[in-house]
């Protein structure tokens, strides 16, 4: 009985749509290690593989936020800009300001959940599509983070610089000397969260929204409360990721995580996460942020242009969401069936 429920798990871990991924992991570190001495450089080193999780980190906060709601069936387009414009108002209520780095702090975070709030809003009480509304909202906040940083002679600063010991070490305080700290935060946020979905009443509520609304509401789930919770920790998670990159960087800027948005995204359609809903998890979500870093990684010690990169990249993206699409397609035409 023991060995057919291992049998069972094994069979499962491989139909899952994160299986695929970890074959492409290990294929590509494969590949990078092969090319890498051909740039007089290492890829299979201590140093590689810790600076890809330092990069995670920022992304991955967005990817577990933007995963939660888009298992629902939701999705945020505001995050990397509220992400920014967290980054912006801690490092002004520090270096201009003078407040204290924990006030700094609530005062960013406060405004991160009120954006999410106001998502919400738009999309529960006035019935906005999540697309357009969190799109306009991105707009709003980009404006308000670009007013917050016009100093006294009404000149808007494109980066705000802050000299605060404290604030700075969140960012980059390394545990033994070695592994930064926001890794180990990261992990345990992804264990958290993947714990949240697959293993509890609230978690699993969500692919049933995501997955079939009419069911949930005979069901008795409260799908308004839910989008308020979802859209508000989808803000917050943004606001987590630029307080971490504003710490690591010591400055707060106006074009930072721009592209961040959809590196998240992109990691979560990869792991699983349809655009519809109903399907995926913090597991795959994982392992496709870790392609994805893997891969930037990999092309910048082979001495790759930054523009193959980026093209590659955008058609990561591109398969990512034409293979969601098609998986979509046949799910219909099987229940249809």
């Amino acid at each position: 009985m023991e060995n057919f429920t291992r049998v069972s798990a094994f069979k499962k871990a491989i139909r899952s749509k994160a299986f695929p991924l970890l074959i492409l992991f290990i294929i590509m570190i494969a590949m990078f290690a092969v090319l890498a001495p051909f740039n007089d450089a290492n890829f299979l080193t201590t140093r590689t593989f810790i600076s890809i999780l330092r990069d995670l980190s920022v992304p991955g906060f967005l990817a577990i936020g933007a995963g939660c709601l888009m298992v629902s069936g939701g999705i945020d387009l505001s995050q990397s800009t509220v992400a920014a414009m967290t980054g912006v108002t801690v490092a002004v209520s520090v270096g201009w300001w003078g407040l204290p780095w924990y006030a700094a702090i609530l005062i960013a975070m406060v405004i991160s959940l009120a954006v999410g709030m106001i998502n919400a809003i738009l999309v529960n009480e006035l019935n906005m599509m999540p697309f357009i509304a969190t799109m306009a909202m991105s707009t709003v906040v980009r404006s308000i983070m670009m007013l917050i940083a016009t100093d006294q002679t009404g000149q808007m600063q494109g980066s705000i610089n802050y000299n605060d010991p404290t604030l700075a070490l969140i960012g980059n305080y390394e545990i033994g000397g070695m592994v930064p700290a926001t890794i180990i935060v990261m992990l345990v946020a992804f264990i958290f969260y993947g714990l949240l979905l697959s293993k509890t009443k609230f978690g699993r509520s969500l692919y049933l929204i995501g997955g079939n609304p009419i069911a949930a509401k005979l069901a008795g789930i409260n799908s308004k409360k839910t989008s308020y919770i979802l859209f508000m920790n989808c803000s917050l998670m943004g606001g987590l990721s630029g307080l971490i990159y504003t710490s690591r960087v010591k400055q707060g800027s106006l074009s930072a995580l721009a592209t961040d948005q959809f590196t998240g995204l992109t990691a979560a359609i990869l792991g699983g996460i349809s655009f519809g809903g109903g399907s995926g998890g913090m597991g795959g979500a994982f392992i496709g942020l870790l392609v994805i870093k893997t891969f930037n990684k990999g092309m910048t010690i082979i001495g790759a242009s930054s523009y193959v990169t980026n093209v590659l990249s955008g058609a990561l993206l591109l398969a990512a969401l034409s293979f969601d699409y098609y998986s979509q397609r046949r799910q219909r035409k099987r229940v249809g069936a």
